[in-house]
């Protein structure tokens, strides 16, 4: 899973979401990790806002005070039918805005190896909210994606923005559809320092190349 990804505003325009109304202007992060406040893009009666959420989705039965296991991550397979998500499917569909994100390869020692994957435009990652809580959603890897983990986030391109945040059902044709891996060869990915493991660590250095 998706479990820390970064953000550098300086590389994204906001207005290529359809922002109207920003009530969150998101600092440079480079080691965003769950339950922290995250940057998302969603659609609010009729108008495209960027808000300020808490990653860790809490589902719309819960309580507020509810100790629930941090639900950061949905499954495309899983996400219109489980009911922690299928609420939020149907009518809450938003974008998290990133501009890359770490996964974590084991190694035959049995130590992980993290890598960066990232691209030359921002990357849109497929999510769905509550409340002020936020979960994206993962899907099968492409082949790059493959080489280092079992699971990529869902990435949106941006001729799919619009439905994508509409608060209207997917039908299953669209469904199936939004969330695919992206084709193979979309991601540039290099492993990284092994210091993004851990919250105390965010500055740019985190996602420079690792030696050797």
């Amino acid at each position: 899973m998706c479990g820390r990804f970064t953000l550098d505003p300086s590389k994204v325009d906001f207005m290529e979401f359809g922002v109207t109304r920003i009530h969150y202007r998101p600092p440079a992060r480079f080691n965003i990790a769950p339950t922290t406040g995250i940057a998302v893009v969603r659609q609010e009666d009729q108008e495209r806002e960027l808000v300020e959420m808490r990653w860790g989705l809490l589902p719309s039965w819960a309580k507020p005070e509810s100790k629930l296991p941090l639900m950061i991550n949905a499954r495309a397979e899983t996400v219109a039918s489980k009911p922690a998500y299928r609420s939020a499917f149907k009518t809450r569909r938003c974008i998290v805005p990133a501009t890359g994100y770490f996964e974590w390869k084991k190694l035959p020692d049995g130590s992980k190896q993290p890598f960066y994957f990232t691209r030359k435009a921002p990357l849109a990652f497929a999510a769905i909210w509550e409340r002020d809580t936020v979960a994206t959603i993962t899907t099968e890897p492409n082949k790059e994606a493959a080489q280092v983990h079992n699971r990529m986030p869902v990435i949106l391109e941006r001729h799919q923005y619009d439905r994508w945040m509409e608060p209207e059902p997917l039908s299953e044709e669209e469904r199936r559809w939004f969330l695919l891996s992206l084709p193979d060869g979309s991601l540039d990915s290099y492993p990284v320092d092994r210091r993004v493991g851990s919250v105390r660590w965010d500055d740019p250095s985190l996602i420079e190349p690792a030696p050797g």
